[in-house]
């Protein structure tokens, strides 16, 4: 049976706006609206290199769990095959915050609030995901929302264009999701409410160690 063209974009949208993408978005965006907000330009480099690892790491080893029947699809679907992912994941990003803090460039408090944030809505999403299925799509739109408003806060810059552009990014996000009956309406609000509140608590009070 062929796939309905609503299907088919939903599956295109939950791809381009895949959570893994997410860092790299915030990355692109603060340096957008302006390039000296987060970090000095010649840091880009070594703090680009560690998104990009962020994003190819974890989808190689998904997919060779995948070639060797640990998990069933890329979408993992089955909340009980999400645990490996997420613990990769959640390792790729302390080792990157260990690069940073030991090998990387000067840079400010919010570029290691920010990686903080990430690891602790992953864990927190990780514990979740023991008894209930949280959408982590969501999770990535959220923090994408909530790092725009807490920098806003930070830096008082005029980020409201930006922040209509994630809402509606959010909002292809969940609809894609929706449409995949990958998650309930319920999945899909408590990931994007955990992304967001992560987020915005970590950075607007940069807190790392």
């Amino acid at each position: 049976m062929k796939e309905s063209v609503v299907i088919k974009l939903s599956k295109f949208l939950s791809l381009l706006f895949h959570p893994l993408g997410m860092p790299l978005v915030i990355y692109v965006l603060i340096r957008w609206i302006d390039p000296y907000y987060i970090a000095p330009v010649e840091a880009d480099f070594f703090v680009f290199l560690l998104l990009i690892i962020n994003i190819v790491m974890p989808a190689v080893s998904i997919l060779i769990m995948i070639r060797f029947g640990i998990l069933s699809s890329i979408d993992l679907r089955k909340r009980e095959e999400r645990w490996g992912p997420y613990l990769l994941v959640i390792l790729y990003y302390i080792l990157s915050y260990w690069a940073l803090r030991s090998y990387g460039p000067l840079l400010p408090s919010e570029v290691f609030s920010f990686v903080i944030s990430v690891i602790v809505s992953l864990v927190i999403s990780l514990i979740i995901n023991r008894y209930w299925k949280i959408s982590v799509h969501m999770l990535g739109q959220g923090g994408v929302f909530g790092s725009l408003i807490s920098l806003n806060i930070l830096h008082r810059s005029d980020v409201s264009i930006f922040v209509i552009l994630t809402l509606i990014m959010a909002s292809l996000t969940a609809y894609s999701r929706l449409k995949l009956n990958a998650h309930t309406h319920a999945q899909v609000y408590a990931g994007f409410t955990l992304g967001f509140l992560c987020n915005l608590l970590v950075l607007s009070t940069q807190i790392y160690i």
